[in-house]
């Protein structure tokens, strides 16, 4: 787990609502985390993992009530999960939109690593809770039961009611509220932690199921989490190219359009690029390699779709370029990876 990923702030006023249902005021709530009321304000703005636990380890320690985390999570909407549920909301079916929870998880708001497991009954949605502090590992793992339950009732425009819920905790002496409400078995002291949809269920075709709306969520989620992973560690002016360049991967675009785009000239650009230590050309073809590589590995677009995304207009073109970047077909790096 990254600790320093950085993430939406939704998280943390939601745990801020909870914390206001429960009597607590705001400043005891970001106490150690170095957020402050002002950054919450602004709806660009965003933190990173360890500032969210800094905050559900002051609502544990200060609220301390048996099933806080069921609260947390009943505050989960389709809507929190922005342009990731709004693809998963025009999936064909449930078993689709859990994919694409499944691919762009790092947009889900959890603080754990989540994965689906297939078995004969359905699918799990798993959560690992390894990684997390023991003492915030309930609250973590209770409110993302609690919140993908819900969030596949609205996905499905009706109450779903899971197979089965495994986790890896002993069974609570209070507080079991939150559980019965889910309306299906719990196991305790199982050795995992997660909610089991039926085969049946993840069959059915979503209410508001939409190709092309799905499709083009899929490459905004990944040009999304390509920027984040792409700007973390780069320097201003790179990662200024960066974020252009994937604003724009569906064009070929030069050095001069880049510049025009960045109120500057080419030559300024190419300039202070090389101030940085880098080459237009080297962060296009990164760019590019890396956005084609994460449509062929995480998406379910066939080679003449991945090649309109990052601007090529026939497969074949594509093809030679992405050769050229990485040393193998886009099959071959597909089976590879």
């Amino acid at each position: 787990m990254d600790w320093r990923q950085a993430r939406s702030c939704s998280g943390v006023r939601y745990l801020l609502e909870t914390a206001k249902d429960n009597h607590l005021a705001v400043e005891p709530c970001l106490l150690g985390s170095a957020i402050d009321s002002a950054q919450l304000a602004r709806s660009d703005s965003t933190i990173e993992a360890w500032q969210e636990l800094a905050v559900i380890r002051n609502l544990i320690q200060r609220i301390g009530r048996p099933g806080l985390g069921f609260s947390a999570g009943r505050q989960y909407h389709l809507t929190t999960l922005g342009l990731l549920g709004f693809t998963m909301l025009a999936s064909e079916t449930l078993a689709s939109a859990l994919a694409a929870l499944d691919r762009f998880q790092s947009l889900a708001l959890a603080i754990c690593p989540v994965k689906t497991l297939a078995e004969p009954r359905g699918l799990w949605v798993i959560f690992d809770d390894s990684v997390v502090p023991r003492d915030a590992r309930v609250f973590v793992v209770e409110r993302g039961l609690s919140a993908v339950v819900q969030i596949v009732s609205e996905l499905m425009q009706r109450p779903l009611v899971p197979l089965a819920i495994e986790v890896r905790y002993a069974c609570p002496t209070e507080g079991l509220a939150g559980y019965l409400a889910l309306a299906c078995p719990v196991s305790f002291a199982s050795n995992k932690n997660g909610v089991l949809f039926a085969a049946a269920d993840l069959a059915c075709a979503l209410p508001q199921a939409n190709h092309t709306a799905h499709h083009q969520g899929e490459v905004l989620c990944g040009r999304l989490i390509e920027e984040a992973e792409l700007a973390s560690g780069a320097l201003p002016i790179t990662r200024r190219v960066q974020r252009v360049l994937l604003e724009h991967a569906a064009s070929l675009l030069t050095a001069r359009a880049v510049a025009s785009l960045m109120g500057m000239s080419d030559r300024t650009l190419h300039r202070r690029l090389a101030d940085e230590g880098q080459r237009f050309r080297s962060l296009n073809d990164q760019i590019k390699a890396r956005f084609a590589q994460r449509l062929l590995s995480e998406s379910r677009m066939d080679l003449q779709q991945v090649a309109q995304c990052i601007g090529y207009s026939d497969a074949a073109s594509f093809c030679r370029a992405f050769q050229r970047w990485t040393g193998q077909s886009p099959g071959h790096w597909k089976r590879l990876s």
